[in-house]
């Protein structure tokens, strides 16, 4: 990894960070050792996790999207990952805590078997391999409710590459963006739906800063559904108080905040301000879990504990964030991801 892969803002993040770290007194997994994963990763798989291309894109050709529609159903395969994310958090954790761990992490490393050791360690958790798919389902039934045309090629979706990008891997980012604009392109892709907030902001704000104008719509599902909320038909039942976790890439980067409460509002629930909401929203942990998983679960605790206090369901965006907040979520305690709130409220026709 060379120094021109790290941009001035990117150093900036990353002296941030490190600070962060010394103080928790945390700092047990070297970063450049998790971003030379994860970069070799990319290069072999196009994933930042050694897991089959058809495992996670080709979970949404379950969903029978057709081939021709009016939007590319761009997943990025976020939502499908979390199940191997969650394993690999499960493996960091370990690694941080023990000695021995830590030594093998490094041998490996040197004898160039980082990805083997990998693959070991990603087992994906089967609960959540469930739950994904009723996101995914839920989010493109919702879509077809609104009378919004999506289609799907699972061999046009790609990884978005936004760890690649906050880990400060610059130009590995900018080369993996290349490749999926001109993926789209050679296959006449001119607007997509995207379901996640880091793949939107990628696409839509980070190449177009790095690569100049592709000439792309790329519109959030929480955005599009907002737009033509008129033509959803929601159940009415009792109302139900839900707090809301605004994700930190919705709300500081891509405004997308009032959206996603239109929608909750006009299916019946009702939506609860925690005083850290909006543009202050606080951090799930997720942006430092691949090094300090400790440190990540503790910032996961904090915002979970000031969520219950508003309500006992707490609504995510992001599989991030609901990935981190689930897995400290106190009992009595429900994170739930917005679409399937959304969606077990249609009304069905």
């Amino acid at each position: 990894m060379s120094c021109d892969e790290w941009g001035i803002e990117e150093l900036i993040k990353l002296y941030e960070l490190i600070v962060v770290l010394t103080v928790s007194h945390r700092l047990s997994l070297e970063a450049r050792d998790v971003a030379e994963l994860i970069k070799k990763n990319m290069v072999e798989h196009g994933l930042p996790l050694p897991v089959n291309r058809e495992k996670v894109f080709g979970l949404v050709r379950s969903l029978g999207l057709p081939s021709r529609g009016e939007y590319f159903f761009y997943t990025g395969g976020l939502y499908q990952l979390a199940p191997y994310i969650r394993s690999m958090v499960v493996q960091l954790e370990k690694l941080e805590k023990s000695t021995v761990a830590g030594i093998a992490f490094k041998l490996a490393k040197k004898a160039m078997r980082i990805v083997d050791l990998t693959k070991i360690a990603v087992k994906p958790d089967k609960n959540l391999e469930k739950y994904v798919y009723e996101v995914l389902k839920s989010i493109t039934d919702l879509l077809r409710a609104a009378g919004v045309s999506i289609y799907y090629d699972p061999e046009v979706d790609e990884y978005s590459g936004a760890l690649l990008y906050d880990l400060g891997l610059v130009r590995s980012a900018k080369s993996h963006g290349e490749k999926i604009m001109r993926k789209l392109s050679e296959k006449g892709v001119t607007k997509i739906i995207t379901i996640d907030p880091h793949t939107t902001h990628m696409i839509r704000t980070v190449y177009r800063d790095l690569l100049g104008e592709a000439g792309i719509e790329v519109r959030t599902y929480i955005e599009v559904l907002a737009e033509n909320i008129d033509k959803l038909s929601f159940v009415n039942t009792e109302p139900v108080s839900v707090v809301i976790h605004d994700p930190c890439i919705y709300a500081r980067y891509e405004d997308v905040i009032e959206q996603p409460r239109r929608l909750l509002e006009a299916a019946g629930y009702e939506v609860l301000e925690p005083k850290r909401s909006r543009q202050l929203t606080y951090c799930c942990g997720g942006p430092i879990e691949s090094l300090a998983p400790d440190l990540s679960k503790r910032i996961a605790e904090n915002r979970v504990n000031e969520l219950s206090n508003y309500s006992k369901v707490v609504v995510t965006l992001c599989p991030i964030c609901f990935l981190n907040l689930s897995a400290v979520s106190k009992p009595g305690i429900r994170v739930e991801d917005i679409s399937i709130l959304l969606a077990r409220r249609l009304a069905r026709r």
